[in-house]
């Protein structure tokens, strides 16, 4: 294999150079990505290797879990189908394995930070439940850096991680020499077992040549405990403490060895022993000496105020933390310096003279200074350790040359200057998303409300309860709850769980009962037909009160808040999204990947490069889908090549919307790779859920997981049986024979049983002949012979059963066992050299018999290894939070342009790696008209800055690299594409791949695929809006549309045609009149049409053959609204498939106002359709309605 793909791209984005390795039945590779300089270890083992295989794939189940810098870093794993072996990338080490580095003559002092090192790696790997099973020097390799040499642990493959099952395959590996006992004896591994490798590993990295070789041939540590020792006192007085923990480490009784902290301190203080001290000669000036001796009552003695600023300056083992601070104005030549002790609460603040670098000049003395400008010197100032030398009341006798103490000073000061005008970058472009946040909790908190009532009743007809209030309230505040209808919770008796609360979700406030004068409303009415528990209602309280219920609102509002300081600090699973997310066009390149093969074969190349571009990324990539331009098969491919590239990995698909959630998954239903099924699981609510995606939901998806298990089991066992026929025939004859044998032997013993309790039942009968109380021990003898002979009969019964299966007559004991032993040779002699199969075929059998059982389990107790086992993950944004502690390698989220940033934020935590697919020429993110108002107001926050999803912020600042648009259009006719391409996108998304003669609309009267019915024919009273609320109607238009779908279903009718209609309307109170005027689902109306009627905003992803757009507005002052937003207009007009009808005045459209005098997109719109007249074409109403 390694001369075959030498020179090879691995992965699409792998350049094979050479091989570096070899073990067992893996090969490393040297490897450099495409067109960069970057080199990566490529670790590759034969899918045929099957033993070798579960260890890579521990190896990178266990990586994935780590991230530290003496671990090696994992970069991602794959699978190479042409080759047919799985890999895993890795950092490229050019190092020596830590044996070899020690042997060249390392000094003790790098040594020690080495083990520290290394001590630090394990410890993290067992903070992350990961046991290493295999720590040893050829583990361990040492990294040379411009700084310190780097001790990288390695080879994770025969770790466990402590939540998991250890197989007998793993148990098996180890190294003897550094294994604890329990290890070798194949007992349980813990932590305590990586203590004792570490101990081994140290005490042998510690040791001479000559004791290594002892211990070696002899297996006496004691060599190595001398050695180690001798090695360590020569430099340190802390050797001893060393070598006392390393032997309890390496103690055979694993309850004696300690934890990894009591192995840390004694190498800490050889480190400290080590270290080499910088003298600094600080001199106290009179007014700070005079306030140490005042304070501490010294009486001026210098003697006592030296030693006790020498003892706080060396209380942390002469350790202090350094940092420059601002000087005094017109004192340039001076360094102001704050100094520190850790172990201490006292700050002392100085100066260094920069002409005359030689000491520092202590002029005042902080105590008890608050956490923050403590934390500010520990954070930003710089370790030094000191011989401290001070001076008080003269001129110092030693000075020492503090200038490389200065410019360390410098550069820090500069390092964290940088570090904060960098931070400002992150704050200013989070600190908008996270005072929005700060305003929807003012807004929540101030919507709380309360009433008491005085009693309640049930209308049971209309599933609404009503309750009288104590204190009727104003309209005003009835307006509050009703506008929207807010939920509410009610009070109920207290009563074991699930009702421990005293208030109890019930409903929405719907309506109210006025006084008389109108003017106050005394009742409420709260409808229960989502929230319907009839167990509740039993416990409502006759008197209590009712609370305004915004507990799923302040849910979600944790939620965003909690993913974006997860972004923000770094706290999310991939942590460089805040700087790609601050500063976007500092993001690197990304370089295609290369795909010889796509799944779906009809890819064109804009989606083809989404695919190859997407599959590349290290951190954000985004992808702009314009409709009809198949972003979904772009998502689909992109999560087939992630799970045969990368079998292992796990993928969110998340979205705003639940619909696009489920257009993804039931797409990717079905669909086998490589004979192996793609587990899905769909998380959320089920009413809120597709059909179709329904199936993936968790209860349901074990029940067919479970299903698919037993089938292919069963599948399997057959192929088997088949295929062995006549062995498994015979061990079938040989298990009866032997269960007879079983049964003979048990008649033998009940025999002799029987016969020996005759006897004593004599023997006793004869003693007891005068004896009348013995008659009890002769009822106890008798019952127990009947017993035996009961047993005797039974069995005697079972070995006629099997005996008469071979057709034989039932046979006397002696001609019975010859039978037997006749029998099992001559089957043997069929079986033949099959023989030696004969156990592992009668444990296949009963670990299929074994594992059909277990499925038959609760589902619940399989939900932790299905878990474990799904694929792909489908979930809204908020609704992913549900599913806590689970991570992705990847996080797709569909619709981003309609979410805010915080909302995209959650799934993103999740994801190492993140693809936004989107459009911010569609629908925004809606926003609450309060926030809007409120954002303005107190954080002078634009609407248009609330409107701004992350994609469109992120689209419009990376790199072009890193981000695509698709650009051929399949569902409009092309004369509707054309249309929405030129008015939203410069005319670049194309339809010449669109096959027109499947976008014929069919309808006889026109000729074309694009109409405006204009109502400018017709007097502004009879065709003007009506105002109802903050929404808006327009009859006329309404019965206009009626009248057109009258024409269509008629001409339909006549040529039976079939078609799906939608009737879309910026306004909900239009869509009201629509669905009492056109009667949508009237079969005996539209037996033709398959009708719908919704907003804009529910009708973004969706897509009929006719869409007729309701314009509704029409007013002398010819306002527009919201309708002129021209995202609103691009999801309207971009539904139709074959033919696209705009109503409305068009007039009006043409010379209409717009919200902030922003451009008017009828404009465009119809100065368009009249110069296209060959595709295009304006009516009016009286062509119907006569």
């Amino acid at each position: 294999m390694s001369i075959e793909i030498i020179n090879e791209v691995i992965g699409g984005k792998y350049d094979i150079l050479s091989e570096i390795g070899s073990g067992g039945s893996s090969i490393v590779y040297l490897a450099k990505k495409l067109k960069t300089n970057e080199r990566y270890a490529i670790k590759t083992i034969s899918t045929e290797e099957k033993d070798s295989l579960k260890l890579l794939e521990r190896e990178i189940k266990t990586l994935k879990r780590l991230n530290h810098s003496s671990i090696v870093r994992f970069i991602e794993d794959g699978y190479e189908q042409r080759h047919n072996f799985i890999y895993l990338v890795l950092e490229y080490l050019d190092g020596v394995n830590i044996k070899t580095y020690f042997d060249q003559g390392v000094d003790i002092k790098t040594k020690i930070d080495l083990l520290l090192q290394i001590l630090d790696a394990i410890s993290h790997a067992h903070s992350k439940e990961v046991i290493h099973r295999d720590i040893k020097p050829e583990n361990i390799m040492v990294v040379e850096n411009s700084e310190q040499p780097l001790a990288k642990v390695l080879d994770f493959g025969i770790s466990i991680i402590t939540t998991t099952i250890l197989t007998n395959t793993i148990r098996r590996y180890h190294t003897p020499l550094f294994a604890a006992p329990e290890q070798i004896q194949l007992q349980g591994v813990s932590r305590d077992s990586d203590i004792y490798s570490l101990g081994m590993t140290f005490l042998y990295l510690l040791s001479a040549s000559d004791a290594k070789n002892d211990f070696r041939e002899n297996q006496d540590k004691n060599f190595l405990y001398e050695s180690a020792l001798a090695s360590l006192n020569a430099t340190s007085n802390h050797g001893e403490s060393l070598i006392e923990v390393l032997k309890r480490a390496t103690d055979a009784n694993r309850e004696n060895r300690p934890k990894i902290d009591k192995i840390r301190k004694p190498l800490e203080s050889i480190k400290d022993d080590l270290s080499a001290k910088l003298t600094v000669v600080f001199s106290l000036t009179s007014n700070l000496k005079d306030k140490i001796s005042d304070l501490n009552k010294y009486d001026g003695q210098s003697l006592k105020v030296k030693r006790d600023v020498e003892s706080k300056l060396q209380s942390n083992s002469n350790i202090i933390h350094i940092i420059r601070i601002k000087g005094e104005e017109g004192q340039e030549n001076r360094l102001t310096v704050e100094i520190g002790v850790e172990a201490t609460s006292y700050i002392y603040r100085g100066f260094i003279n920069r002409d005359k670098p030689d000491e520092i000049v202590l002029f005042a003395e902080l105590n008890f200074v608050n956490p923050q400008q403590s934390e500010r010197l520990f954070r930003n100032g710089i370790a030094v350790k000191i011989n401290p030398i001070i001076n008080v009341g003269s001129s110092p006798r030693i000075r020492q040359d503090l200038s490389e103490l200065i410019n360390q000073l410098l550069q820090k000061d500069q390092q964290v200057k940088n570090e904060i005008e960098s931070n400002k970058g992150v704050d200013n472009t989070f600190s908008r998303w996270q005072s929005v946040i700060e305003i929807e909790e003012k807004i929540i908190n101030e919507r709380k409300q309360s009433f008491s009532y005085s009693s309640f009743e049930y209308d049971r007809e209309n599933q609404r309860i009503i309750i009288t209030l104590k204190k009727p309230i104003s309209l005003d505040e009835f307006e509050q709850i009703t506008s929207p209808p807010l939920p509410v919770t009610i009070s109920i008796k207290q009563q074991s769980p699930p009702y421990r609360e005293s208030q109890w979700p019930v409903g929405k406030i719907i309506d109210g009962d006025k006084s008389r004068n109108a003017e106050i409303v005394e009742k409420l009415q709260i409808s229960i037909a989502e929230f319907r528990n009839l167990d509740v209602f039993e416990l409502i309280l006759e008197k209590g009160k009712i609370e305004t219920d915004f507990k799923a609102q302040e849910s979600e509002i944790g939620r965003r808040r909690k993913a974006l300081r997860a972004i923000k600090y770094g706290d999310s699973e991939n942590g460089t999204l805040c700087k790609v997310i601050s500063d976007p066009s500092s993001s690197q390149a990304i370089e295609p990947l290369l795909i010889n093969r796509f799944f779906n074969e009809q890819l064109d190349i804009s989606q083809q490069a989404a695919v190859c571009k997407a599959l590349a990324t290290e951190d954000i990539f985004l992808i702009q889908g314009p409709p009809g331009t198949g972003k979904t098969s772009v998502i689909t491919e992109i999560v087939l090549r992630i799970l045969t590239d990368h079998p292992s990995d796990k993928v969110l698909i998340s979205s705003q919307s639940n619909i696009a959630v489920d257009n993804v998954l039931t797409k990717l239903s079905g669909i086998k790779l490589d004979s192996r099924d793609v587990r899905v699981l769909r998380i959320g609510r089920e009413e809120k859920i597709e059909e179709d995606a329904r199936k993936f939901e968790i209860e349901k998806a074990i029940i067919n997981w479970q299903d698919s298990i037993r089938f292919q089991s069963s599948n399997h066992w057959q192929e088997y049986e088949n295929q062995h026929d006549e062995m498994l025939l015979g061990v079938k004859k040989l298990s009866d024979i032997e269960s007879i044998k079983t049964l003979s032997q048990q008649v033998q013993h009940i025999s002799e049983n029987i016969t020996q309790a005759v006897k004593i039942f004599n023997s006793e009968l004869f003693i007891s002949i005068e004896n009348t109380s013995s008659q009890q021990a002769a009822d106890h003898a008798c019952e127990m012979i009947y017993e035996k002979l009961l047993i005797e009969e039974k069995v005697l019964g079972q070995i006629k059963e099997y005996v008469e299966k071979f057709g034989i007559e039932y046979p006397d004991k002696k001609l019975l066992s010859h039978w037997i032993d006749q029998e099992y040779k001559r089957l043997q002699s069929i079986l033949g050299d099959n023989n030696e199969n004969y156990e592992k075929v009668l444990k296949l059998r009963n670990l299929k018999e074994e594992w059909n059982e277990k499925l038959k389990r609760k589902q619940i107790d399989l939900v932790s290894i299905f878990l474990d086992g799904v694929n792909v993950v489908g979930a809204t944004c908020l609704g992913i939070a549900n599913l806590k502690d689970f991570k992705f390698d990847w996080v797709i989220v569909d619709e981003a342009g309609r979410s805010t940033a915080p909302e995209t934020f959650v799934p993103m935590t999740r994801g190492k790696k993140i693809i936004l697919v989107g459009d911010h020429q569609q629908l925004p993110p809606i926003i609450d008209r309060e926030l809007q108002t409120r954002a303005l107001g107190e954080k002078d926050i634009e609407r248009k800055v609330l409107e701004t999803s992350l994609f469109e912020y992120l689209y419009n600042e990376l790199p072009k690299s890193n981000k695509i648009t698709l650009n051929h259009q399949y569902r409009m006719h092309p004369d509707i594409g054309n249309l929405v391409s030129d008015l939203f996108y410069e005319g670049k998304v194309l339809s010449e791949r669109v096959d027109t003669n499947t976008k014929l609309h069919q309808f006889s009267k026109f000729s074309k695929s694009v109409y405006w019915v204009s109502t400018s024919d017709v007097t502004s009273d009879k065709s003007k809006e009506r105002k109802s609320g903050t929404s808006y109607s327009n009859s006329y238009e309404a019965n206009l549309i009626k009248s057109i779908l009258n024409q269509i279903q008629h001409d339909y009718q006549s040529s039976n045609v079939h078609k799906e209609v939608g009737i879309i309307a910026g306004y909900a109170s239009q869509i009201s009149v629509l669905e009492a005027t056109v009667a949508p689902h009237d079969k005996n109306l539209w037996n033709n049409l398959d009708i719908a009627i919704h907003t804009v905003d529910a009708f973004q992803g969706r897509e009929c053959d006719i869409i007729i757009y309701d314009l509704v507005r029409n007013n002398q002052q010819k306002d527009l609204g919201f309708t002129s937003d021209y995202r609103r207009l691009n999801v309207a007009l971009s539904r139709a498939k074959q033919l696209l009808i705009i109503v409305g005045n068009d007039l009006m459209a043409y010379e209409g106002r717009t919200p902030n005098k922003l451009p008017n997109p009828f404009e465009k719109l119809i100065e368009y359709i009249d110069s296209n007249p060959k595709v295009c074409e304006r009516l009016v109403s009286s062509d119907f309605i006569k």
